[in-house]
């Protein structure tokens, strides 16, 4: 128990004497935390607006006009069966006069002598297969019933979607593989510069018998400390950042941060982690 002590004490000596070695590491450790801390609320939210606008896309199925009653209900038996289909709207012809009447403000029987507008049907996916794949896919399918005259969908916006998602996407997860890297190394360095200043004691230490591991701890210790130390200063930042902007701007722009603790446990973790692969890191080249 006491040479465990000893070890902490150490790591924590190691820490006070880095001073701006340190120091600086722990800034940048915090700052990294930080953006992922925002980007990933950012992201997370943004995911969630798409979700929205696919949770609105619909594809339209337009009927022959020669289509009987009898084709038609066995063509929505069809439709209702589909595995990706959530729900089935019908629109008669008459369904379909009253709507444009209500969207332009004319009658369309005073325009024309018959009604022209077809049935259709209005289907709406399941959420995994509201994608451009997916919606191709059981498109090409009711293309080939015999009631089937036309199928819009706007395919145009679905390849714009998903394009700018995956790109979004890509940029996010590279940005936190960068800002992860950045904290590791600063706190690799800075350990190898702890680790120059006290050499001569290591040197001596080894001299006397000391174990590889028994000089390696408080290192861990120290990088470990420097990584919780700014994870813990990201969090105080992100909660008071969230705070102001929840209670005092969020009706500016009708936007509120919301997250549970398991994001700021993983923000720690982060910082420990990092903390411990770079202290690892830079030991492992002078002490193997």
């Amino acid at each position: 128990m006491n040479v465990v002590w000893f070890l902490f004490k150490e790591g924590f000596k190691g820490l006070a004497r880095s001073k701006y070695a340190g120091a600086f590491s722990i800034v940048i450790i915090a700052l990294s935390l930080i953006l992922i801390g925002f980007g990933y609320v950012i992201a997370r939210d943004m995911i969630f607006a798409v979700e929205n606008i696919r949770a609105k896309f619909d594809v339209d199925i337009f009927l022959k006009n020669t289509a009987a009653e009898t084709e038609i209900r066995q063509f929505e038996e069809f439709l209702r069966n589909r595995i990706e289909v959530e729900s089935v709207v019908y629109i008669s012809a008459d369904s379909a006069a009253r709507r444009f009447e209500e969207e332009f403000g004319e009658d369309i029987f005073e325009i024309l002598e018959e009604n022209p507008l077809p049935p259709s049907f209005t289907i709406r996916l399941k959420l995994i297969y509201r994608n451009l794949v997916s919606v191709e896919g059981i498109s090409n399918l009711i293309s080939g019933e015999k009631v089937v005259d036309e199928i819009q969908y706007r395919k145009k916006f679905l390849q714009l979607l998903e394009k700018y998602q995956r790109i979004s996407l890509v940029a996010v997860f590279a940005t936190y593989a960068l800002l992860t890297l950045v904290s590791i190394v600063i706190v690799s360095n800075s350990i190898k510069m702890t680790i120059f200043a006290r050499y001569d004691v290591i040197s001596t230490m080894k001299l006397i018998g000391a174990t590889n591991n028994f000089i390696k701890a408080p290192f861990i210790i120290e990088g470990t400390l420097q990584g919780l130390i700014g994870s813990w200063l990201a969090v105080a930042v992100i909660l008071a950042v969230f705070y102001l902007f929840n209670n005092y701007l969020q009706t500016m722009v009708d936007y509120k941060f919301l997250v549970g603790k398991k994001f700021y446990i993983i923000l720690v973790m982060l910082g420990f982690v990092g903390g411990f692969i770079g202290s690892r890191r830079a030991i492992r080249k002078f002490l193997s």
